[in-house]
């Protein structure tokens, strides 16, 4: 399965770089300083950021190294182990080049960054898209390949994808630590894992490419599970009856890793953080975005729960949980309850938050006059917090050493870990069936 792109490998093509064209510098003039075009394929400028990047293959086997490709004398590069055909998704956005025929790397897809980055994937079956074709991090760019002696496969000597990233010095670089070294609100894939399966992830894909977002909530609509993720402060939806297609709601601006989402009196709402005020979205007005008023809410958690009609939203101001309710304008009042994060269940008539404080979750109830206890559950990191409330017994979900825990009140809150990979979550019940949603 190993590739052999040593030195001298693809012919230099494996960097998709040919001279840059006098057209090229003046179309350069009309999309702004920095844009050119390579290889007949118009780039976009330099940008003041390193460009988000996600690894869409977490859920395949790394079958070489990084390190590995070095000692064969490689530039570098990682390998997955995955089928011929197999869907890849773009690990960030971009303009498509593709480059068949590369040298060893074989049929290969460049991903221009706007910032003089580069991401390839190489020994591809086929390409799915044009040159010069723009995408967003999850769109589908080509199917894996790899296949001994088949077109396209280079010198791959078994099915696998190989990867890595170019910076804008020219020098190869491994994906995997450009994410570590800028984490920022970077958006992951997003899996789905039942518990009727021993909570096996498996990733979420449509037609479309990947489901991606630095943060996820979820609703079910009868037997329709429906994913909202926040994904480069735009909110996008994505229903599992319409093979997860994902597809904007044209809300922008939201910011951090704060999301909520309430089914509603047959509406969808989803709620987000934008300028430090809480904003509601309705799928019954179009998802047009108005501002519920409150304000000085942190982006990093909020709730939303609806008891008898009446909608709640939990959010943190100044470190301490706030409810605001549909009932009262939306007028925000301090529970009291300290807290990173905020998770929020309906048990019957009562209302119970679930808080993050320094690495411990704690359980507070509408009718003990919000008094906090703790858990006893430790270790939770981010501000990765769900609650459930499923056949009477109340459950939470955190992230503790980038695995999603599931801790239950009828175990005495004992936290087990699920085995689902991620930094964020999500819950949802339908039907006797929990759902866990991590990326």
């Amino acid at each position: 399965m190993n590739q052999h792109d040593g030195s001298g490998c693809c012919g230099g093509g494996d960097e998709g770089a040919p001279g840059i064209s006098r057209r090229g510098v003046l179309r350069a003039a009309a999309w702004g300083a920095g844009a050119m075009t390579v290889g007949g394929v118009l780039i976009p400028g330099t940008a003041h950021a390193a460009p988000t990047i996600y690894n869409p293959f977490t859920a395949y086997p790394v079958t070489d190294t990084w390190e590995g490709h070095l000692r064969r004398g490689s530039l570098g590069g990682i390998d997955y182990g995955m089928g011929v055909g197999t869907a890849l998704p773009a690990c960030g956005a971009g303009t498509i080049q593709n480059i068949p025929y590369n040298g060893t790397g074989g049929h290969t897809v460049t991903i221009h960054h706007g910032d003089g980055y580069r991401s390839q994937y190489m020994h591809l079956s086929q390409f799915s898209l044009a040159d010069g074709a723009s995408v967003g991090a999850g769109t589908v760019v080509g199917r894996s390949g790899g296949a001994a002696g088949a077109p396209g496969s280079g010198s791959s000597t078994g099915p696998h994808l190989h990867w890595h990233m170019i910076d804008p010095s020219g020098t190869r670089i491994s994906p995997l630590v450009y994410i570590a070294q800028n984490p920022g609100q970077q958006s992951r894939q997003v899996f789905e894992a039942p518990s009727f399966n021993g909570w096996q992830a498996l990733p979420i894909s449509g037609s479309a490419g990947a489901v991606t977002g630095s943060a996820v909530a979820t609703i079910g609509v009868s037997t329709t599970k429906i994913v909202y993720t926040l994904n480069g402060g735009r909110i996008f939806e994505a229903a599992s009856n319409a093979g997860w297609r994902n597809l904007w709601t044209g809300v922008s601006g939201a910011q951090g890793t704060a999301l909520a989402a309430l089914s509603w009196k047959g509406v969808k709402l989803v709620y987000s953080v934008v300028g430090g005020a809480v904003h509601e979205a309705s799928s019954g007005n179009g998802w047009r975005n108005i501002s519920t008023g409150i304000t000085g809410v942190s982006s990093s958690s909020i709730a939303a729960i609806e008891i008898d009609g009446i909608k709640y939203v939990y959010s943190i101001v100044g470190g301490l949980v706030h409810e605001a309710s549909s009932a009262n304008g939306w007028r925000n009042i301090s529970t009291g309850i300290p807290g990173s994060a905020v998770a929020a269940i309906a048990a019957g008539t009562t209302k119970i938050v679930y808080t993050l404080n320094g690495g411990r979750i704690f359980e507070a109830a509408s009718n003990a006059g919000w008094r906090n206890l703790w858990t006893g559950v430790s270790g939770a990191q981010g501000t990765a917090l769900a609650a459930l409330h499923y056949n009477g017994t109340k459950l939470v979900y955190s992230v503790t050493g980038g695995y999603v825990h599931e801790t239950a009140s009828n175990t005495g809150w004992r936290n087990l870990n699920s085995g689902v990979r991620g930094s964020t979550a999500a819950v949802l019940a339908v039907g006797n069936n929990k759902y866990i949603y991590a990326a």
